[in-house]
């Protein structure tokens, strides 16, 4: 056939050839189809989101998830254009997307060691870049040529790829989480790897490839022969390299709200425990000769929490008999969302003979605290999360105590610093009860402003007081504890001083659980704009996500600075 034979041959639309033979697709089929690859794209993104997580023991959860929306909306309309630039040619990309799937964890885990040199900052972005982005791109070309191809029957091939193109960039606006949510937790390995092949495999072999190949040699290496593994033996290949820096895994799970773990270091003696990319807190070995009721914490922050028991009004006149009788009658609740830790707060809560109720939303971390860091059993442990149970208890139950502390994500839960949360915990308190708010933050940035205020408004009266002193010149960060002492009775108060009994014979109690610190709450009420001060409230928290963004990667400076950047890089 010459060249301008085939000029003057009638083209034949996609719908007149899907009706060759008297074949005509029907409107169901076609929808069904359609579905078909809309739900193969959900499962795409669940896997996409399962890889993202991989960075949240490396930079935080709030880093590490900052370029996901962006990088995958991007691919998006990219793909819209490559759809169109490649419509005509042989490439088979859905075989290369199956290639693709189980390769990516291999060079996302390997980029983990430049780390250090990336920061909080760039590292998500270029990781992000050099793994979720291409597999998004790949992924996005598959489900326009098959929804290009389905609804081409309808005789809409001039203006498809525009209009798929801007379905499936509303769809990566807002990953789903169905599956992330449902798996964590409940296989038998609890590992995001696994869960990373387990949504993998559906797609590779609904598409099934002829160079899956090349993939063996990463899936090999990652499954039998790296520290990120969910086999069992593959934690002693992770105590290899960590004995390496000082430090030895004791153990490890991933479970709902990350990745745990409890290390020990070798060379100055203590053992941690790790949330993540946070420090949940620490107890130092006992030392030959030494004897002490508890262990010496590392961290002097969760002592001073203890110095509700010291609260007392300021024309108080009771004797030290009556102090012990209403400690005796109290019950503590300790709110968590991570927020037990390695449990130090309620441990010497418990000495004191106080009832205590941990409220701690993972299961894992109150197991490892019992385990691997003494904590006692003798109280009332509720695994929820601390907003159902103080919706749940408001107005019904009374606690002498309440100790507030929670951190998550390497920056302070906004949902728990609201309006309504702090006035349910108010509702909560006997009426001379006092309640310890620690945030833990920098102090320079807007939310923490906000965030006190906050609190002040719930609470009027309250004095604050740092971990440590200010420093003497203003630096350009301010990452401390600062911890709100709170009553509702409107007298001031002041803190009894401590005796013998309260040091629960530990030199830390004795150097750090009367509060010394103080800061002067105008500092933050005085930096407003005078332009009416908004609260945080449950509607309204997405105003402080930049600023808590900026509070997540100054905690990750400071988490690199007391813990090898090798140690946060194997998990």
């Amino acid at each position: 056939m010459s060249p301008q034979s085939h000029q003057r041959e009638p083209r034949t639309s996609p719908k007149q050839k899907n009706n060759v033979g008297g074949m005509k697709p029907t409107k169901g089929a076609i929808a069904k189809e359609t579905l078909w690859t809309f739900l193969r794209l959900y499962l795409l993104l669940e896997t996409i989101s399962i890889l993202n997580s991989f960075l949240f023991p490396v930079y935080g959860s709030l880093p590490a998830s900052r370029y996901t929306w962006p990088l995958e909306l991007t691919a998006f309309l990219v793909a819209g254009s490559v759809y169109r630039v490649c419509k005509g040619s042989s490439l088979v990309w859905s075989q290369w997307l199956s290639v693709l799937l189980l390769s990516i964890p291999t060079l996302q885990l390997y980029l983990f060691r430049f780390s250090g040199q990336l920061s909080a900052s760039t590292g998500p972005l270029v990781s992000g870049l050099l793994t979720c982005f291409p597999l998004t791109l790949i992924g996005a070309v598959v489900a326009n040529k098959r929804l290009a191809r389905t609804i081409d029957k309808f005789g809409f091939d001039g203006r498809m790829p525009q209009i798929i193109t801007t379905l499936v960039s509303l769809v990566a606006y807002k990953p789903p989480n169905f599956f992330t949510s449902l798996l964590f937790g409940t296989i038998f390995t609890k590992s995001r790897l696994a869960i990373y092949y387990l949504l993998a495999i559906p797609q590779i072999l609904i598409s099934p490839s002829k160079y899956l190949y090349l993939a063996a040699l990463p899936v090999l290496h990652t499954t039998f022969l790296s520290d990120y593994s969910p086999l069992p033996y593959s934690s002693t290949l992770l105590n290899t390299t960590l004995q390496q820096h000082g430090y030895s895994l004791i153990a490890r799970q991933e479970s709902l709200t990350g990745y745990i773990s409890v290390l020990d270091n070798n060379k100055d003696g203590f053992r941690v425990m790790r949330c993540d990319h946070s420090l949940l807190g620490g107890e130092w070995f006992p030392q030959p000769g030494y004897e002490s009721q508890l262990r010496e914490p590392v961290y002097a922050i969760f002592v001073m929490l203890e110095a509700v028991r010291l609260v007392q009004s300021v024309d108080d006149s009771e004797n030290q008999q009556q102090i012990e009788n209403i400690q005796k009658s109290a019950l503590v609740v300790y709110l968590g969302k991570r927020g037990l830790g390695i449990g130090t707060t309620p441990t010497a809560l418990i000495a004191h003979n106080i009832d205590t109720t941990i409220v701690e939303i993972d299961p894992t971390v109150h197991d490892f605290a019992t385990r691997h860091f003494n904590l006692p059993s003798n109280h009332t442990p509720v695994i929820e999360d601390a907003i159902a149970f103080v919706e749940r208890n408001r107005g019904k139950k009374k606690y002498g105590y309440i100790i507030h502390d929670v951190f998550t994500g390497g920056a302070e839960p906004i949902d728990l610093f609201t309006v309504d949360f702090l006035t349910g915990l108010k509702q909560m308190l006997t009426v001379d009860g006092v309640i310890a708010i620690n945030y833990a933050g920098d102090l320079h940035l807007p939310s923490a402003r906000t965030i006190i205020l906050t609190i002040l408004t719930v609470f009027p009266q309250c004095r604050l007081f740092r971990e440590s002193p200010a420093p003497a010149t203003p630096p350009q960060t301010d990452f401390t504890n600062l911890v709100l002492f709170c009553r509702i009775a409107p007298s001031a108060f002041t803190f009894r001083q401590p005796i013998k009994a309260d040091f629960l014979n530990t030199q830390a109690r004795k150097h750090h659980l009367l509060p010394r610190h103080e800061v002067d709450a105008a500092i933050f009420l005085g930096r407003g704009n005078g332009k009416g001060e908004q609260l945080v409230r449950r509607n309204n928290t997405y105003l402080l996500r930049e600023s808590q963004l900026s509070g997540a990667r100054g905690h990750w400076a400071v988490m690199r600075s007391v813990v090898p950047d090798a140690v946060w890089e194997n998990w």
